[in-house]
């Protein structure tokens, strides 16, 4: 058995539908499913922001250790730990990166997009030549369209709104947030896999920007999903997605024994039941692995 062979062995049994982009970064080999479809990130779009802002911090238009202070009116809801903090707080940058990647905060993520710019973290993916990677709204825009909510920006009324939708379900969408369309936050898997590809390769950014993406990245604090079934113990720097149906993870997995690293990125829609697409990621993680451990 293959690489590809494991991978459709596993997709098989699997409900829902998934893209799944793999790549050995020593030896090039590669493997898919789907790979050049496009599918709604989700919070696996916090990867392009946090490669944007680092290239920001090399321009030296932000610096790492520079303080932005909290504000109770630009609260975002959802995935985080921000929105629970006293109006007036300063953080790091690196701070706000490291909380948008590891526990996955949205509030932060929108702190960083707004040093950034939106617009400016798409031209750096197409700087790149990774033509398949949207991203027109910020994790509130996207969150709006989740509850059927259409406010451009935070607000304590719709910040207020926003959780009472989402507690009673009372609300009709509006859009389809995990239509893969480039009005929403898309990539394709490849792709995804090419800009993960480049970090750990060292191939954009200089080398400590890139070892700094990768520490973070290692640092993730939700483990369920590429690094579920994998030996303990073993490396892993990863960003997790979940939005509606969308159950994503994308990262680097580094063997043990000299054999070498996986660039590899699992995105998925119509998925209904949240912990079985987990596993399903779990899976493929794991049938990469044991192909790579025992033919490489």
């Amino acid at each position: 058995m293959n690489w590809q062979q494991a991978i459709d062995e596993v997709l098989r049994e699997a409900r829902g539908e998934f893209g799944v982009a793999v790549t050995h970064l020593e030896s090039g080999m590669t493997a898919g499913h789907q790979a050049d479809q496009l599918f709604q990130m989700a919070s696996v779009f916090k990867i392009p922001i946090i490669a944007t802002l680092m290239r920001d911090v090399e321009a030296g238009k932000i610096r790492l250790d520079q303080r932005i202070p909290l504000r109770y009116e630009e609260r975002v809801p959802g995935s985080g730990v921000l929105q629970e903090l006293d109006s007036g707080a300063e953080l790091t940058v690196k701070d706000l990166a490291m909380l948008m990647t590891i526990v996955s905060d949205n509030y932060a993520t929108d702190m960083v997009i707004n040093l950034v710019g939106l617009e400016n973290i798409e031209a750096h993916m197409r700087e790149l030549g990774l033509e398949s990677i949207h991203l027109p709204q910020t994790c509130w825009q996207l969150l709006n369209r989740c509850v059927g909510m259409e406010e451009p920006s935070p607000s304590p009324a719709g910040f207020a709104e926003y959780e009472r939708r989402e507690e009673t379900g009372d609300y009709e969408l509006l859009f389809d947030v995990a239509a893969p369309t480039t009005e929403n936050n898309v990539a394709t898997p490849a792709d995804l896999n090419r800009l993960l590809t480049m970090v750990a390769k060292k191939e954009i950014l200089s080398a400590a920007s890139c070892d700094l993406i990768l520490d973070i990245l290692r640092r993730q604090q939700y483990n369920s999903r590429l690094p579920l079934l994998l030996p303990p113990g073993t490396k892993v720097a990863h960003k997790t997605g979940t939005v509606n149906g969308v159950v994503n993870d994308a990262g680097i997995i580094y063997l043990p024994e000299g054999k070498g690293s996986i660039a590899i990125s699992v995105l998925s829609r119509k998925v209904e039941e949240k912990q079985e697409a987990e596993r399903t990621i779990a899976k493929v993680a794991r049938a990469v692995y044991d192909q790579a451990m025992g033919g490489m």
